[in-house]
């Protein structure tokens, strides 16, 4: 280390802040040369150190070290320009320290320092010898030859057949957020190749990366998809995977994988050994077969330890964290775990290869069995959603998942028949179309749910959501109530389940009950809350109320009621007077020392009524007048509190009696009703 030491006090001043900056060392600015030579080599010169940088460097820069490892002696000037790039001086690298070249990378290192002339030998640049002695050497992996394309990660295909599975049905979860078995069952015959134990570690794995990406969202106990799905669906699959792997590394959730395993994690940095273990998987040489079980050796001896001091930076390390063995344990976890998964490798026969090519299918929808639609993962988009909403996906593969059309009607029928014509072309002879299905069960007297051959009233009776309103009477017989009637016909059709509605059966076109009608108090409630919303609703608000609406609750009041309501919307609709406004050329009030104003206040509380006030704000003798509504009173030591609704600043305040410089009740026509 006396070499590197002693090349590294040769350097400029200007350099070696220019280097200590590059590794974000502090240095005092008033230091003297020995105090930043110091903090130098204690953050540059050591083993673990340069094993740290070196496994954040470039491809380009590792093969330019390679390189200048063999030449002991260095490279002239020209030469290591020429290879390598321009170096700027010093004092225009200090005005843009970006560094331009492979060559000024290498000396903002430190790594690479210039040398003078010596006799006989012209100045060169040349690598520490420190630094030559502890780079890492070259990966050097035997492997059994190339490997095939691999198929899509089983996170990525995971995750577009959850976000379409929940776009059709929310997904029951657990107490501790883990998908349930029934919603686990639905999804298994999507993803055929991952055993029933795979798929719920995965599932468990993948759902909190979901959320933290906005995909899906959490709801009365259920996993529903989120408005960022559809965003996601239409982004090619390159992105998606890259989002899914920056949405683990990033994640705030523990790692289920890694507490199986045992291992101190005692300051462990958990996104610091993602980082980790994604580098390493990089770092091997792609598309090409390798033993699993020799990998970690050739890392280790390249890269050094797995976790060290930057791994576990939430405590103080003086040895490695963890022994080899259970390093070992730890990557040959993570490489059947979440780099497999996430698609960072893939195993083909037992062994491990890096992927940079993919095996996927056509990119256009096709026809299958009959009322059956074929979509391939390279061809998933946002317009896979309508038929996640107007079908049932039923199996699935490594190329794509398909989805059997259920007897969409209206709109939606509308929507998926114009979707498989555009994207899939005319339907073959024999196909079917989602609207010339036969209806496998019927609706008869409104409360009957008839089917002829008895088995399919007995799958449909499969599902909770059927179960839930239909009551089995006897084979192909179920029991439906009036008011559930459109319930049960919506959780068919999630099924692919057509419903017959027989004519009389009192219900209306798609299984809907007509709209019971409202009470004349329901009228005056909503033309009040109109009222209300057209006076003081904020701007930009969505929400347009139709004048149809109104002409029809008005029709719903009765003689008596329509005159009360057309007076308290008289009052809602009211100008404000000119004190409205809080200022401080309102009307004056009587003067009210606190006792009054505290009974003032009491009586105001007894009889549900408004007060108008003149507040002291601050205590600084600027007097505003206001009307606020009391909602209770407060004693803190000697200091009377009112806590009331302001209806100048619309929310809730707190006044000090002592600040109130007058108190009158409001008006009767200011009374209001306490809320509940």
């Amino acid at each position: 280390m006396n070499r590197w030491s002693r090349w590294l006090a040769a350097a400029p001043a200007v350099a070696q802040r220019l280097i200590a900056r590059t590794h974000r060392i502090s240095l005092p600015r008033a230091g003297s040369a020995d105090e930043r030579l110091r903090r130098l080599r204690r953050a540059l010169c050591t083993p673990a150190a340069v094993r740290a940088v070196y496994a954040t460097l470039d491809a380009d820069v590792r093969a330019a070290l390679a390189d200048l490892r063999r030449c002991r002696r260095g490279l002239d000037a020209a030469t290591f320009t020429a290879r390598y790039g321009a170096v700027r001086p010093w004092r225009q690298l200090a005005r843009d320290p970006q560094p331009r070249s492979v060559a000024e990378r290498l000396l903002l290192l430190g790594w690479l320092l210039p040398r003078p002339a010596a006799p006989g030998r012209a100045p060169r640049f040349a690598l520490a010898p420190e630094v030559r002695r502890w780079l890492p050497q070259p990966l050097r992996l035997a492997d059994d030859g190339p490997a095939p394309p691999a198929p899509l990660p089983l996170a990525q295909r995971a995750a577009l057949a959850l976000l379409l599975v929940a776009a059709a049905a929310p997904l029951p979860l657990r107490r501790d957020g883990a998908l349930r078995r029934g919603a686990l069952r639905r999804l298994q015959p999507l993803l055929p190749d991952a055993p029933a134990p795979e798929l719920e570690a995965l599932c468990r794995f993948l759902l909190p990366l979901l959320e933290a990406r906005g995909l899906v969202q959490r709801h009365g106990g259920q996993c529903t998809t989120a408005p960022g799905a559809a965003a996601f669906l239409a982004a090619p699959l390159d992105d998606q995977r890259a989002r899914l792997v920056e949405a683990w590394l990033h994640s705030a959730a523990p790692d289920a994988w890694l507490r199986r395993l045992r291992v101190a994690d005692s300051g462990l940095d958990a996104p610091a050994l993602r980082r980790r273990l994604v580098q390493w998987a990089q770092a091997l040489p792609p598309d090409r077969l390798l033993a699993p079980e020799a990998t970690y050796d050739a890392l280790a001896a390249t890269f050094g330890p797995l976790a060290d001091a930057h791994t576990h930076g939430f405590r103080v390390v003086r040895r490695p964290p963890w022994r080899r063995r259970s390093e070992a344990r730890v990557w040959q976890a993570a490489l059947r775990g979440p780099l497999a998964w996430l698609g960072v490798v893939a195993w083909h026969d037992g062994r491990v290869v890096r992927p940079t090519t993919w095996a996927l299918a056509d990119g256009a929808w096709r026809y299958g069995a009959p009322g059956e639609v074929t979509a391939p993962f390279g061809a998933l988009d946002a317009a896979a959603l309508t038929l996640a909403q107007g079908g049932r996906w039923v199996r699935g593969d490594a190329g794509g998942l398909t989805v059997q059309v259920a007897a969409a009607r209206g709109v939606l029928g509308a929507q998926v028949r114009e979707l498989l014509a555009r994207r899939a072309g005319d339907a073959p002879d024999g196909w079917g179309t989602p609207t010339d299905e036969a209806p496998a069960l019927r609706l008869a007297e409104g409360a009957l749910l008839l089917a002829d051959a008895p088995g399919d009233l007995e799958q449909a009776l499969r599902g909770r959501s059927v179960r839930r309103y239909a009551q089995r009477l006897a084979p192909g017989v179920a029991l439906v109530r009036a008011e559930h009637v459109a319930a049960v016909t919506r959780a068919l059709a999630r099924q692919g389940i057509a419903v017959a509605v027989a004519a009389g059966s009192g219900a209306a076109a798609g299984g809907a009950l007509p709209a019971a009608p409202l009470a004349p108090g329901e009228c005056a409630a909503l033309l009040a809350a109109c009222a209300y919303a057209r006076r003081y609703a904020p701007e930009g608000l969505p929400l347009v109320i139709p004048a149809t609406l109104e002409a029809r609750l008005w029709q719903g009041l009765t003689p008596p009621l329509r005159a009360a309501v057309e007076a308290a919307l008289a009052g809602i609709e009211a100008p404000e007077g000119p004190a409205a406004d809080g200022g401080t050329d309102a009307a004056p009030l009587p003067p009210a020392d606190p006792d009054a104003a505290l009974r003032t206040v009491q009586r105001a509380l007894t009889q549900q009524r408004l007060v108008t006030i003149a507040y002291d704000t601050g205590g600084e003798g600027r007097v505003t007048q206001r009307t606020v509504r009391p909602l209770a009173l407060e004693r803190r030591g000697d200091q009377w509190l009112l806590h009331a609704y302001c209806l100048q600043r619309r929310a809730e305040r707190t006044f000090r009696l002592d600040r109130v410089r007058g108190c009158a009740l409001a008006p009767p026509a200011g009374r209001w009703a306490p809320a509940g």
